[in-house]
């Protein structure tokens, strides 16, 4: 089953007695695995190696392998749930983790149904030569349609909300639950009846899904209005968010307070608090209406020099403070006001230009909101890419990491990315940026719009034993500068409440930009479930010729 992983402190979907029987019981025999070494991942491994076990014992045919494998099989199924629990009771959660349960649900449905058509056909005195449909056909079809219904139910989730796709149940019991009555279908050596019924009724069943899906899809021309909406919240949050763009804000005052406005929630300092870390000094703030035009007005993209403004602007830094804090805060470092209004200006512009092909998607209790890949950006937002290769803002971040820094691969939809968070509940859940390249990879966070009380939460030295973990909170304003390394920050973003809107756009630079087959595979999968969707990423990679990684002042 397609299962919710949900994040710490992520309100629950389905709470109480709404939820399975077989979620609670999972819930109670994983929750002393929640302080040990035993990962979600180990779960899924285990529920995978059951089920497969299962399907091969279907698939050698006869009355004791069947009830053999019907056990196996009911277990993988109730291990299904276990994964999912542990994972939002310890907050153990991973983008890899997902994928991989995501994968598993699918490899032990299609293995069940395609074991159980070959074991039929073993035990048939002509092996189903008379049958008008091979069994082990008729397998395939019932594995693959039942895949395809988990397929679409996620894509419904996506659209709808969890609400919109729930499975039909009673008094604890959801419509997969049938599956715990294989045993007594190969108790009774019911197995032929029981493949034929599937072949034909999870077909049916697929087409009633499917149906409910283009419903939901028809009824989208909603999310037209919900853009425009959008738009006239961004400008009024820019209107609103004025002070924060004074050239003299945080950008000196981040380098000179010991805290620095990013330990918010840190114990062992006195530091500020939250509200007060991330305003701006009184004086900046009381110059900005002077000092600032007004962000209501649209800027003219064409005419701005990304480069040469970002070259201006971090000569108004303290590269070596800002290197020592970032150094300090292993690999982390939050400026509140970054980028030239001038910048902030385009970078909207760009927002209009590509929130009508934003991707959905929902993956329950981690992930929900919008995305654009760097494959749309570059054919409506030109002006996005010619900030990512700017030499300037290049050459800062080196200056700030201390290593030498190359654009992501040309066929990587995540080299510079916009995030949408435009409806109520829309957030991340707990997750670190794992990155699948032999060498480092930084994410630079820039805010675009933020008319929101959404907040970057983060656990600094999570995976650092000679350090105590240090918790905080920035709230990223339009202009707003965040840069780490994925696979140090445990972080989150925290849920959208009705009525508001968010807009972050990310860059990712690498030091190796080196990848392997097996990982190339599983990034592009992982970007297509939890990110843009199978038509931006793999659209983006047919006709694109790889090229090795260029700084941009390097000849082609």
């Amino acid at each position: 089953m397609i299962k919710t992983r949900r994040s710490e402190g992520a309100a629950t979907a389905v709470e109480g007695a709404a939820r399975p029987w077989d979620a609670r019981l999972a819930a109670w025999l994983v929750r002393p695995l929640i302080d040990s070494r035993v990962t979600p991942n180990h779960v899924t491994t285990l529920r995978l190696l059951l089920g497969l076990l299962g399907a091969a014992c279907f698939a050698h045919g006869g009355f004791g392998w069947c009830n053999a494998g019907a056990i196996l099989i009911v277990l993988s199924n109730f291990i299904d749930h276990g994964d999912g629990e542990l994972a939002r009771m310890s907050g153990k959660t991973s983008r890899i983790g997902h994928v991989y349960d995501l994968a598993s649900d699918a490899v032990v449905t299609v293995g069940l149904f395609a074991g159980l058509g070959l074991g039929v056909a073993v035990t048939l005195p002509d092996r189903g030569a008379s049958w008008w449909v091979a069994p082990p056909a008729l397998g395939v079809i019932a594995g693959l349609a039942v895949a395809l219904i988990f397929y679409v139910r996620l894509l419904l989730e996506n659209r709808a909300g969890k609400a919109g796709s729930r499975q039909a149940s009673f008094a604890g019991f959801e419509t997969e639950d049938v599956l715990y009555l294989l045993p007594l279908i190969t108790v009774f050596d019911a197995t032929r009846g029981f493949l034929v019924a599937a072949a034909v009724g999870a077909p049916l069943f697929l087409i009633l899904v499917l149906r409910d899906y283009w419903r939901v899809r028809e009824a989208a021309p909603a999310a037209a209005s919900d853009a425009s909406t959008g738009m006239a919240r961004a400008e009024r949050s820019m209107a609103n968010d004025d002070e924060h763009i004074a050239l003299a804000g945080v950008g000196a005052a981040a380098f000179s307070n010991p805290e620095g406005g990013v330990d918010a929630g840190r114990a062992d300092t006195g530091g500020h608090a939250l509200g007060a870390s991330m305003a701006p000094p009184m004086a900046a703030a009381e110059a900005a209406p002077s000092a600032v035009p007004s962000m209501r007005a649209s800027a003219e993209v064409g005419t701005v020099d990304p480069d040469r403004a970002v070259a201006a602007r971090v000569a108004d830094f303290d590269a070596a403070a800002a290197k020592a804090r970032f150094d300090e805060q292993g690999a982390f470092l939050f400026i509140e006001d970054f980028l030239p209004p001038e910048v902030t200006r385009g970078l909207i512009d760009c927002v209009r230009a590509v929130q009508s092909q934003a991707n959905r998607n929902y993956l329950p209790g981690h992930k929900q909101g919008g995305s654009v890949s760097r494959h749309v950006i570059d054919e409506a937002a030109p002006f996005i890419a010619e900030l990512y290769r700017s030499p300037a803002l290049i050459g800062w971040l080196e200056r700030l990491t201390g290593d030498r820094l190359l654009p992501s691969p040309d066929d990587d939809p995540h080299a510079y990315a916009l995030y949408f968070y435009t409806r109520a509940g829309d957030h991340i859940g707990w997750h670190y940026d794992t990155s699948y390249y032999d060498g480092k990879r930084y994410t630079l966070l820039l805010g675009v719009i933020d008319d929101s009380s959404c907040l970057l939460e983060y656990r600094l030295h999570t995976r650092d034993e000679q350090r105590a973990n240090v918790s905080g909170a920035a709230r990223l304003r339009p202009g707003g500068f965040i840069l780490f390394d994925g696979d140090k920050l445990h972080h989150r973003v925290t849920r959208l409440k009705e009525g508001e809107e968010r807009v972050s756009l990310t860059f990712e630079y690498v030091t190796d930009p080196t990848l392997r087959g097996s990982r190339r595979v599983l990034s592009n999968l992982k970007d297509a479930v939890a990110y843009f969707g199978f038509r931006q990423v793999f659209r983006g990679m047919i006709g694109r010729r790889r090229e090795p990684a260029r700084r941009p002042d390097e000849p082609r």
